[in-house]
């Protein structure tokens, strides 16, 4: 039905021709529509990057910690996701908003004299997003460092190479599908989220998801609505194919 509504001259929600490729050629040809697809994609490239960058040390001292207190450093990492993405993101709302808590801290300490306008933001939609995110990351990438045999890591040691040329040659190698597993991951989900771009952002930092949802409620333009929803489904549905490659080979080695 996405598909067919795409393709179809119409009228807010009323068909009124035959099949059509006018509705692709406006979405791409007009600035409004390609930079809230490009938007979209820079956001889900920077959540990838936040979230392999964070998570990485993260999963990897859990992985090789044999402290007592493990169980409680696995439970802090996943904490984020006790609470929905709403609270969460309206947590960040709070902090950064012109009569928010960071603007309070930074006029009581006399660095501004006037509350900084952080918000609506690409970058603090960015942040929501990572925030969010982190923990699949970490689980992720939890998963990838566990199944690596930890000798092969002592026996580079052994032979005379440091912690970080061991690291380098042996761990990094050999987690990169789970790095890339974990980058995707948070790429997809991140194009297509709605909920944070909507109360960090606004109309200046339009994405995919926020642009489908006025195009479909507020313009009733459903063919133009359904046309960005099938680039979207097929973004998502192209990630979803790298990481079952990404995960068979795993498997495989």
């Amino acid at each position: 039905m996405l598909l067919s509504a795409s393709v179809l001259q119409s009228d807010g929600m009323v068909p009124t021709g035959g099949v059509t490729a006018d509705n692709f050629r406006t979405l791409l040809s007009h600035s409004i529509y390609v930079g809230a697809i490009l938007r979209s994609f820079e956001i889900g490239l920077a959540v990838g990057v936040l979230v392999v960058l964070l998570g990485y040390p993260i999963a990897y001292l859990l992985v090789h910690t044999t402290s007592r207190w493990k169980n409680v450093l696995l439970a802090l990492a996943l904490a984020p996701l006790l609470a929905s993405v709403i609270v969460r993101t309206y947590g960040w709302w709070v902090l950064f908003n012109r009569d928010g808590a960071v603007n309070e801290l930074l006029q009581a300490i006399g660095l501004t004299k006037q509350p900084l306008i952080m918000l609506p933001s690409t970058p603090l939609i960015i942040v929501g997003l990572a925030h969010a995110l982190l923990p699949y990351g970490v689980l992720t990438l939890m998963a990838s460092l566990s199944g690596i045999n930890p000798n092969l890591e002592r026996a580079a040691m052994s032979l005379g190479a440091g912690w970080i040329r061991s690291f380098a040659s042996v761990t990094l190698p050999l987690s990169m599908p789970g790095i890339a597993g974990g980058f995707l991951l948070a790429f997809g989900v991140a194009i297509s989220a709605y909920a944070t771009p909507a109360i960090l952002g606004g109309p200046a930092t339009q994405t995919m998801a926020t642009l489908i949802y006025t195009l479909m409620t507020t313009l009733l333009n459903w063919a133009l609505g359904s046309a960005l929803g099938v680039l979207l489904l097929a973004s998502s549905m192209i990630l979803l194919l790298l990481i079952s490659i990404l995960g068979r080979r795993r498997v495989a080695a």
